[in-house]
């Protein structure tokens, strides 16, 4: 149960952008202009217009959590965690502590933006207790919070509970309000991972009064596709996921193919673009997305690191060790890779020397991992695997 809610919320990803209609024009053209940079990955200029927002409007809760989710997406775009692949394994929610250390400095900034946020929002309440703006605020700042919580510091348990209490606000303001589509994002996602999980967990949250349907949730998704005032493009990054994890590869691939052509300067679409082409037997046609991004001097000069790694998993997940081998290596080598992917890239790569029979240079890689910096699971894995060489699934 707990790595399905955790995938809800870490979709969760850009927790609604909707603006009240008697915003003046400057405040909704900063709004456009800064989702629009924040989708191409131009987060300091995002983090610009979201400012101005809270200078134009300080008493609106908008501009707040627009940085915040700024602040939140730039660190996971940097630490190289805005990869769906990233959250379908079972590594990254092992963990032997409650949550994972992190930025200090980092971390208070999110949190007082969030803080803000909210008391903005709940000020606005305090005059109206019907204010759909101030509520769908309110619950999208703890939606973002959940996805921090998990996403930065795995810290699950307190994740949850902010996930619970923003869809309940959300459906709040569908009460109020039901042409407010915005807030079926994050309704209808609910809806779809709840009935996702296995039916004894299933049955217990219908017993705490939690229940759901993958089809009502994917329609509710698809309503904000085709009906959302500014959450449209956040809804196909939900469904991205959800399509590819039902096997419908065509929808996923037509979902990216639009952000891609509206976000030319993302990258990112390429890259899950290629990953999906793996995973439905086109190789070739994945293989050459991957080449083409790494050809790209733009894309090869700030993140060599992350299309290597990701066509590494592709080929593993393939069978073709040798050729992950190659990718994990190039990940290594590189000089500004991502710490933590280097460490996740010796480890896979001791798993591929491993499956091709090449025992000792994959002890020696799992002994790399053990003198790095522990990413997730990593050194659990390579202690076990030292031990006993890892065996591919059949």
């Amino acid at each position: 149960m707990r790595t399905l809610m955790i995938s809800f919320l870490v979709i969760f990803a850009l927790a609604g952008s909707a603006i009240a209609q008697s915003s003046a024009t400057e405040f909704d053209r900063l709004r456009i202009e800064g989702f629009d940079l924040v989708y191409n990955i131009d987060y300091p200029a995002a983090r610009e217009r979201f400012l101005r927002m809270t200078r134009l409007a300080p008493d609106h809760p908008a501009g707040y959590v627009y940085l915040a989710n700024n602040v939140w997406l730039e660190y996971l775009n940097a630490s190289r965690r805005l990869s769906t692949s990233l959250y379908t394994g079972q590594s990254f929610y092992r963990q032997d502590k409650e949550e994972d250390a992190s930025d200090i400095k980092r971390d208070r900034e999110f949190g007082n933006l969030i803080r803000q946020a909210i008391l903005v929002a709940q000020e606005r309440l305090k005059k109206n207790s019907n204010d759909k703006e101030a509520l769908y605020y309110h619950a999208s700042a703890l939606g973002i919070r959940a996805g921090y919580n998990v996403t930065v510091k795995r810290s699950f348990r307190r994740a949850i509970g902010d996930a619970n209490e923003s869809v309940q606000i959300h459906r709040k303001v569908i009460k109020l309000d039901p042409n407010y589509v915005d807030s079926y994002l994050s309704i209808g996602l609910y809806e779809y991972v709840i009935d996702s999980l296995p039916w004894v967990w299933r049955t217990l949250a219908r017993l705490a009064g939690l229940s759901g349907s993958k089809k009502e949730g994917i329609r509710h998704l698809e309503m904000v596709v085709e009906r959302g005032k500014y959450a449209s493009d956040d809804a196909r990054v939900v469904l991205i996921g959800l399509y590819s994890k039902d096997g419908k590869t065509d929808r996923a691939l037509e979902m990216i193919g639009q952000l891609s052509n509206k976000y030319p300067r993302n990258y990112l679409f390429s890259v899950e673009r290629a990953g999906l082409f793996y995973r439905a037997g086109r190789a070739e046609e994945g293989s050459r997305v991957y080449g083409d991004l790494l050809k790209d001097a733009g894309v090869a000069q700030i993140a060599t690191d992350l299309v290597n790694y990701q066509w590494g998993e592709s080929l593993m997940a393939k069978g073709d060790y040798a050729a992950a081998l190659e990718k994990y290596t190039a990940v290594k080598q590189w000089k500004k890779s991502s710490p933590d992917l280097v460490s996740l890239a010796h480890l896979h790569a001791a798993q591929s020397l491993d499956a091709m029979g090449k025992r000792t240079e994959a002890v020696a890689e799992y002994q790399a991992v053990l003198k790095r910096e522990n990413v997730f699971d990593s050194h659990k894995q390579a202690n076990e695997y030292v031990k006993k060489p890892f065996v591919p699934a059949s």
